[in-house]
């Protein structure tokens, strides 16, 4: 098969260890470390260090290996934002075993849902989640196991009952093939309906986790979100614990809390959202704070504006980048200007990460376009996932194998890449992404709803907000503040109806049965 000269391609002479095993690569990290910090809560400054980290994880891998867990058994994890969440994460992918998060936060009906998809035997959560969730947990026969992070409850078996200190240097992770063997699953929402379970092997694990576009030793310690349940703030996470750094997270990441951590804790690089950036741009909280340890500003989800990008730079100066990078579940991060040879370019997200082709096509006639042609971006390579569960790879590949990520850009003669808009119906709020087709799945359970349609409203700095259209089922009243309530007992907070509900008689469809999402924009209007 012949290359073709239009295809893009990242650093495609990556090293990775022979043994493809993602539990091995970190540990094998985490070991050259001892009481450096490795994770603290920036709240409550609650500190784990890399030997009380490490030695947590070989802990639990031991006990969850007399357990019966192993290759081919899938371990379920849901626990609000704390220091046990990552090792215990590393504990289930030593044990060989395939690792899959719940969010707190998910909400009752993708709850449901990623468990019938994903079907885990071993449910590892804290009393927290389970006072919660307890009802939907124990109405699956999948789940052969509880256990709690925390002391026992009800008939959930507490872990610390069940752990014994092991020799960290004596300790190896199973046996696992990398390429092939499911190291995570983790949700990716798209225009097709509720979540679906994302397989990453090991090597995408590892791929994912190459620390070396910040190699610079003065970026000792990064902020995240700490949404672990989230192929971004995961990853990342994992670089720069292969490098030894410091970690702050907090419970509830809100814009003052942010910069409160900053002057505290001391961050170098800061990895957020574009409405923090504004944030920054705007506040008069930010004088307040000494903000000068910060070098680097990361941000993803959404573009941000050229004229943001200077506001900050010239409120705080000793701020050297603002970064910005484009990726998504099923690939990581697909480009980023930490790998840019020129540096940052406004607008851009930037070139190739490594172990990536990419692709630009023109969507009617699928042919291959050059530098600055506008046209969907499409990717391969090592660091693609494994597939979806349950779905055939051909509603989501082309004839050469590339994924169709929906995502309209270019790139420039430099092969720095643009995002343009998205071609898939994806809202985004805050930097989180909602499907449409998922809000309007949970509408339609109402008994008052006979259609829904879902689209994005437009507000400054933090994207779009969710908006309902909805045709009510004849003879029952239900009003907008009945759906608005019903939808957040149902989901996450960011996938709230924050942009209300329109009542309309008739949903726009086109002759293949589609809402038509564009006449519903046009309304809003």
């Amino acid at each position: 098969m012949l290359s073709d000269d239009l295809y893009v391609y990242g650093d495609q002479d990556i090293k990775v260890p022979a043994h493809l095993n993602f539990g091995k690569f970190i540990l094998d990290k985490l070991r050259l470390k001892n009481d450096e910090i490795a994770l603290e809560h920036g709240e409550i400054r609650e500190k784990l260090t890399y030997k009380e980290f490490t030695q947590y994880a070989v802990n639990m891998s031991v006990a969850l290996t007399k357990l019966g867990v192993g290759r081919g058994d899938i371990v379920a994890v849901g626990s609000e934002k704390r220091n046990e969440f990552v090792p215990t994460v590393l504990a289930i992918v030593f044990t060989g075993a395939t690792y899959t998060p719940y969010d707190l936060k998910s909400g009752r009906a993708a709850l449901k849902h990623k468990i019938t998809i994903t079907k885990p035997k071993y449910f590892i959560c804290s009393n927290h989640f389970w006072n919660t969730y307890s009802d939907i947990l124990k109405s699956f026969d999948c789940i052969k196991h509880f256990i709690t992070l925390d002391d026992a409850v009800e008939s959930v078996i507490s872990i610390k009952t069940l752990v014994i200190d092991v020799d960290i240097n004596k300790f190896e992770p199973m046996q696992v093939q990398g390429q092939i063997d499911t190291a995570f699953i983790l949700y990716s929402s798209g225009t097709t309906g509720m979540p679906k379970g994302v397989q990453l092997t090991h090597l995408n694990c590892i791929l994912n986790s190459l620390p070396d576009d910040f190699r610079d030793e003065s970026l000792q310690t990064a902020f995240l979100f700490g949404e672990w349940y989230h192929n971004y703030d995961t990853f990342m996470t994992y670089k720069f614990l292969a490098m030894g750094r410091k970690i702050v997270y907090v419970e509830d990441a809100i814009p003052s809390t942010f910069i409160k951590c900053i002057d505290n804790c001391d961050i170098n690089i800061a990895f957020i959202v574009p409405s923090f950036v504004c944030f920054l741009s705007k506040a008069r909280e930010a004088e307040k704070c000494n903000l000068d340890s910060l070098k680097i500003i990361y941000s993803r989800s959404s573009p941000l504006h050229n004229k943001t990008i200077e506001k900050v730079k010239c409120r705080f100066p000793k701020l050297k980048y603002i970064l910005q990078g484009y990726g998504m579940t099923e690939a990581g991060e697909l480009t980023s200007e930490s790998w840019g040879f020129r540096g940052p370019k406004p607008g851009s997200v930037g070139m190739a990460s490594p172990g990536i082709t990419l692709k630009v096509v023109d969507p009617e006639t699928h042919k291959t376009l050059g530098p600055n042609q506008r046209g969907e971006i499409r990717l391969r390579g090592p660091v693609f996932m494994k597939g979806y569960i349950g779905v055939d790879p051909s509603n989501y590949l082309d004839e050469q194998g590339f994924f169709k990520t929906g995502d309209l850009g270019y790139y420039d003669e430099d092969k720095y890449f643009y995002i343009v808009e998205r071609l898939k119906e994806i809202i985004v709020y805050d930097g989180y992404k909602v499907a449409p087709l998922e809000l309007e799945t949970v509408l339609q359970l109402h008994p008052g709803v006979r259609e829904a349609g879902v689209v994005g409203k437009p507000v400054l700095d933090y994207g779009e907000e969710p908006t309902a259209f909805v045709v009510k089922q004849p003879g029952v009243d239900v009003t907008e503040k009945d759906l608005i309530d019903y939808v957040a007992t149902e989901v996450p907070p960011f996938m709230q109806l924050r942009g209300g509900v329109k009542f309309i008689e008739e949903m726009p469809r086109n002759p293949r049965g589609k809402i038509m999402r564009q006449r519903l924009r046009e309304m809003l209007n």
